[in-house]
Protein backbone atom coordinates (compact mmCIF):
# COMPACT_ATOMS: atom_id res chain seq x y z
CA UNK A 1 0.00 0.00 0.00
CA UNK A 2 1.53 3.14 -0.84
CA UNK A 3 1.68 5.07 2.37
CA UNK A 4 1.34 8.77 1.46
CA UNK A 5 -0.82 10.76 -0.91
CA UNK A 6 -4.16 9.24 0.92
CA UNK A 7 -7.12 11.62 1.06
CA UNK A 8 -8.89 12.07 4.25
CA UNK A 9 -11.45 9.38 3.79
CA UNK A 10 -9.41 6.54 3.44
CA UNK A 11 -9.41 6.63 7.30
CA UNK A 12 -12.38 4.62 7.98
CA UNK A 13 -14.23 6.59 10.94
CA UNK A 14 -16.09 3.02 12.09
CA UNK A 15 -12.75 1.78 13.81
CA UNK A 16 -12.01 2.31 16.81
CA UNK A 17 -8.31 4.85 17.54
CA UNK A 18 -5.65 5.71 20.14
CA UNK A 19 -4.46 8.91 19.07
CA UNK A 20 -5.70 12.93 18.57
CA UNK A 21 -7.17 15.40 16.26
CA UNK A 22 -6.00 19.30 16.59
CA UNK A 23 -9.08 20.84 14.87
CA UNK A 24 -7.96 24.89 13.81
CA UNK A 25 -10.67 26.30 16.51
CA UNK A 26 -9.73 24.33 19.19
CA UNK A 27 -6.77 25.21 21.74
CA UNK A 28 -5.92 21.69 22.80
CA UNK A 29 -6.95 18.42 20.41
CA UNK A 30 -9.62 15.91 20.95
CA UNK A 31 -8.09 13.07 22.75
CA UNK A 32 -9.45 9.43 21.25
CA UNK A 33 -8.88 6.19 23.62
CA UNK A 34 -9.92 2.96 22.14
CA UNK A 35 -12.64 4.76 20.08
CA UNK A 36 -14.34 5.06 16.85
CA UNK A 37 -14.00 9.63 15.13
CA UNK A 38 -16.60 11.47 14.57
CA UNK A 39 -17.20 11.07 10.49
CA UNK A 40 -15.78 13.88 8.29
CA UNK A 41 -15.78 15.24 4.68
CA UNK A 42 -12.88 16.21 2.90
CA UNK A 43 -12.89 20.13 2.88
CA UNK A 44 -14.24 20.87 6.60
CA UNK A 45 -14.63 23.77 8.17
CA UNK A 46 -13.36 23.88 11.40
CA UNK A 47 -10.35 21.62 9.24
CA UNK A 48 -8.11 19.21 11.51
CA UNK A 49 -4.19 21.20 11.68
CA UNK A 50 -2.97 17.61 12.87
CA UNK A 51 -3.56 13.94 13.72
CA UNK A 52 -1.83 10.60 14.98
CA UNK A 53 -4.31 7.96 14.92
CA UNK A 54 -3.24 4.06 15.94
CA UNK A 55 -5.64 1.17 15.25
CA UNK A 56 -4.14 -1.22 17.17
CA UNK A 57 -6.65 -4.25 16.10
CA UNK A 58 -5.15 -3.52 12.21
CA UNK A 59 -1.61 -2.46 13.41
CA UNK A 60 -2.14 0.88 11.01
CA UNK A 61 -1.00 4.42 11.86
CA UNK A 62 -2.02 8.01 10.34
CA UNK A 63 -0.42 11.06 10.29
CA UNK A 64 -2.50 13.98 9.38
CA UNK A 65 -1.44 17.22 8.65
CA UNK A 66 -2.59 20.13 6.71
CA UNK A 67 -0.56 22.14 4.35
CA UNK A 68 -1.75 24.43 1.88
CA UNK A 69 -4.99 24.12 1.95
CA UNK A 70 -4.76 20.32 1.74
CA UNK A 71 -4.57 17.05 3.73
CA UNK A 72 -1.65 15.09 3.73
CA UNK A 73 -1.93 11.65 5.21
CA UNK A 74 0.06 8.59 5.27
CA UNK A 75 -0.96 5.57 6.33
CA UNK A 76 1.70 3.05 7.67
CA UNK A 77 0.83 -0.73 8.14
CA UNK A 78 2.81 -2.27 10.76
CA UNK A 79 2.45 -5.63 9.57
CA UNK A 80 4.36 -4.50 6.57
CA UNK A 81 6.96 -2.82 8.56
CA UNK A 82 7.61 -6.80 10.53
CA UNK A 83 11.72 -7.42 10.65
CA UNK A 84 12.68 -4.01 10.02
CA UNK A 85 14.92 -2.18 12.40
CA UNK A 86 12.96 0.08 14.73
CA UNK A 87 14.08 2.29 18.02
CA UNK A 88 10.96 3.09 20.20
CA UNK A 89 10.54 7.31 21.08
CA UNK A 90 8.87 8.89 23.23
CA UNK A 91 7.75 12.56 23.38
CA UNK A 92 6.59 14.37 25.86
CA UNK A 93 2.66 15.48 25.10
CA UNK A 94 1.51 19.29 24.87
CA UNK A 95 -1.44 20.01 25.58
CA UNK A 96 -2.84 16.41 25.89
CA UNK A 97 -4.97 15.90 29.12
CA UNK A 98 -4.34 12.36 30.98
CA UNK A 99 -1.12 11.67 28.52
CA UNK A 100 2.60 12.25 29.56
CA UNK A 101 3.83 10.83 26.52
CA UNK A 102 3.29 10.39 22.86
CA UNK A 103 5.12 6.68 21.70
CA UNK A 104 6.68 6.60 18.27
CA UNK A 105 8.87 4.00 16.78
CA UNK A 106 11.74 5.36 14.31
CA UNK A 107 12.39 2.40 11.53
CA UNK A 108 15.62 2.28 10.20
CA UNK A 109 15.60 0.77 6.43
CA UNK A 110 19.02 -1.24 4.83
CA UNK A 111 19.98 1.23 1.87
CA UNK A 112 23.28 0.64 -0.22
CA UNK A 113 25.95 3.10 0.08
CA UNK A 114 28.40 4.08 -2.50
CA UNK A 115 30.64 5.40 0.69
CA UNK A 116 30.71 2.10 1.96
CA UNK A 117 32.05 0.35 -0.71
CA UNK A 118 28.39 -0.65 -1.84
CA UNK A 119 27.43 -2.12 1.35
CA UNK A 120 24.12 -1.92 2.85
CA UNK A 121 23.70 1.17 6.50
CA UNK A 122 20.96 1.62 7.90
CA UNK A 123 19.28 5.24 7.22
CA UNK A 124 16.39 6.13 9.12
CA UNK A 125 12.66 5.60 7.14
CA UNK A 126 9.27 6.20 8.72
CA UNK A 127 8.68 7.31 11.86
CA UNK A 128 5.46 5.76 13.03
CA UNK A 129 2.79 6.83 15.86
CA UNK A 130 1.86 3.77 17.87
CA UNK A 131 0.31 5.27 21.16
CA UNK A 132 0.40 6.81 24.69
CA UNK A 133 1.55 6.50 27.50
CA UNK A 134 -0.67 7.77 30.28
CA UNK A 135 0.08 9.49 33.05
CA UNK A 136 -1.12 6.77 35.60
CA UNK A 137 1.00 4.17 33.40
Amino acid sequence: MENYKLKLTVIDTTKSYEGYLWWSDKTKPDVYRNEKLPEWKEHLNPFIIEGQLYDNVNQKSYTIRFVDGNYLVNCFDLNELNGLDYIPKEYLSNRIDGVSKLCFREYWRPVEDELCEGMEVLQPAEVVFVGFKNKED
